[in-house]
């Protein structure tokens, strides 16, 4: 496919749809809930207590470049924030 090659240059943005936040690690972990990100999973865990949210702070996690990690884990970059664009009129469809 003509074009094909140049896509894979360009890194994944990952978002959760309900919130301003993006992201490109594919190991991140994204809470719906209090729309924190983790590094990964230990710490998404960690801030999961009996179904509910902690604050991440309160669970032992370390603030980076917008992720919350462990003590021992580096954050795998930072997080964008794109705000999401409100239309003002309904879209129509060409037909």
């Amino acid at each position: 496919m003509p074009g094909r090659d140049i896509d894979y240059d360009r890194p994944t943005l990952i978002g959760c749809g309900r919130c301003d936040v993006r992201w490109t690690a594919l190991t991140a972990a994204h809470c719906p809930t209090c729309h924190e990100t983790f590094v990964g999973c230990t710490g998404f865990d960690a801030h999961r207590d009996s179904g509910h949210c902690l604050p991440p702070g309160d669970a032992g996690l370390c603030a980076d470049g917008g992720y919350w990690r462990r003590p021992d884990e580096r954050a795998p970059g930072r997080l964008l924030t794109i705000p999401r664009q409100i239309a003002n009129a309904p879209f129509v469809r060409p037909a």
